[in-house]
């Protein structure tokens, strides 16, 4: 009787063991888009403007003004992409 508990209650809790989903683990980095400054930066500006502004390092951020994919412009970085 006891060998019969034991063996269905092992049973039970492998089947319930298949049924439990965690959740995914959440992103590492998710990309948010272009920070703030680089669409307030091309804020009444046209298509295609060239730009600079100072970088988060100090150095200097030179790019263009160019649509994104929300249709906003957004100052796209020079160099590779």
């Amino acid at each position: 009787m006891k060998t019969t508990l034991a063996c269905t209650a092992v049973l039970l809790a492998a089947t319930l063991t298949g049924c439990i989903m965690l959740p995914p683990p959440p992103p590492r980095f998710a990309h948010r888009g272009p920070p703030p400054e680089a669409a307030d930066a091309c804020a009444g500006q046209a298509e295609g403007a060239r730009f600079e502004m100072p970088g988060r390092r100090g150095d200097i951020l030179a790019g263009t003004c160019e649509r994104g994919p929300d249709g906003r412009l957004t100052l796209r970085p020079d160099g590779p992409r």
